[in-house]
């Protein structure tokens, strides 16, 4: 999985509000269609049905994203996102 810095992200697809995170899954559909993950702190915070999504939303709200220390900590809390987004639209 490669890791692009943006300076723009879209807006969210379910609410227009800012994203945090826009990103495509390493792996397609069941289509053949890419997958689109989105973290938008308004529509993802307190989703029970998105238990990775609320805890990666707390991650970056503690400051997690910038700091370096944390590094593992965010790869793993990633992962997990990345599977949970992958496992809602396959």
């Amino acid at each position: 999985m490669a890791v692009v810095r943006a300076t723009r992200l879209p807006k969210c697809s379910r609410c227009q509000g800012d994203l945090i995170v826009s990103a495509v899954a390493p792996e397609d559909d069941a289509h053949g269609r890419p997958i689109h993950m989105e973290l938008c702190p308004s529509c993802d915070r307190g989703d029970p049905d998105r238990p990775a999504a609320g805890i990666l939303l707390q991650f970056f709200a503690d400051g997690g994203g910038h700091d370096d220390s944390r590094i593992q900590e965010a790869t793993f809390l990633l992962l997990q996102w990345t599977e949970e987004c992958m496992a809602a639209r396959a």
